[in-house]
């Protein structure tokens, strides 16, 4: 006959101090997991804020020479536009045609500079911006990346003008394929200046002239390059050298937030 054991039950039930131990040790548990869990989480997301930090170092860096690369060309364009307006004040008619062509097609060149707004996006739309634990930097960020619509909306405002009142001219009244093969060479220097005075450095075709100089009304000329050299003024000082001065600065923290969490080193163009 077989004999079935049955289990112990026990009848008594455990003093409330037990139930308050193991509930104590269950809520520590969890709390501790949950936490351990979130210092994780932050510790991943800083790594990840630091490493989109040093890419946008690297796209601010490249945005500094641009911006000081372009202020250069667009200053030398407003010293050919001031020679060749004297000179015409002065003759009131163009005698030296080849300091005239070299001049303006300097001015009617468009040179405006692209803010990268790769990183820029890429620390908006993924959220580690939070996670950079200097909220100098944060607002540097946030008002860099601000500026780059400005900088859109001026370069709408003056290629427009160019559309529409300075390429017209150059279509009727100068040799496009002289313009054309000067501006293949473009880190060539067919020109500079010297005592406020425009020295050529290439050899220039023998019968270079205006197209239909009897129909090229000069003061309307000078006129339509007057805007036009107002409008980049206004887009110098109002927008690009406001951007550049908050790239410098933008550039300062990023580079002073990568060595503190000994990043700096992470890109070798840094």
């Amino acid at each position: 006959m077989e004999v079935h054991h049955h289990p112990h039950v026990p009848t008594h039930s455990k003093p409330w101090k037990e139930y308050l131990l193991e509930g104590l040790m269950i809520f520590i548990a969890v709390t501790l997991g949950y936490g351990a869990e979130n210092i994780r989480e932050h510790y991943v997301e800083t790594k990840k804020a630091i490493i989109s930090a040093g890419n946008l170092y690297v796209d601010v860096l490249e945005d500094s020479v641009r911006y000081e690369q372009t202020l250069q060309k667009r200053y030398l364009q407003d010293s050919c536009y001031e020679i060749i307006k004297d000179i015409y004040k002065k003759e009131k008619t163009i005698k030296d045609i080849p300091i005239f062509y070299l001049s303006y097609i300097t001015i009617w060149k468009r040179h405006l500079p692209i803010m990268n707004t790769l990183a820029l996006d890429e620390v908006k739309s993924s959220g580690t911006l939070k996670f950079i634990e200097d909220d100098k930097l944060k607002v540097a960020i946030q008002k860099y990346a601000n500026m780059g619509s400005g900088l859109k909306l001026r370069e709408a405002r003056e290629f427009d003008f160019i559309d529409k009142t300075i390429d017209p001219i150059t279509l009727n009244h100068f040799d496009f394929d002289f313009v054309e093969k000067i501006n293949k060479d473009n880190e060539g220097k067919p020109f500079q200046i010297i005592n406020n005075r425009i020295v050529i450095n290439i050899p220039m075709p023998p019968y270079l002239e205006i197209k239909n100089a009897n129909k090229l009304d000069l003061d309307h000329f000078f006129s339509a390059l007057g805007m036009l050299q107002l409008i980049r003024s206004s887009t110098n000082n109002s927008y690009i050298i406001k951007t550049q001065k908050q790239c410098q600065e933008l550039l300062a923290l990023l580079r002073n937030y990568l060595r503190e969490h000994d990043a700096l080193k992470i890109n070798s163009k840094m």
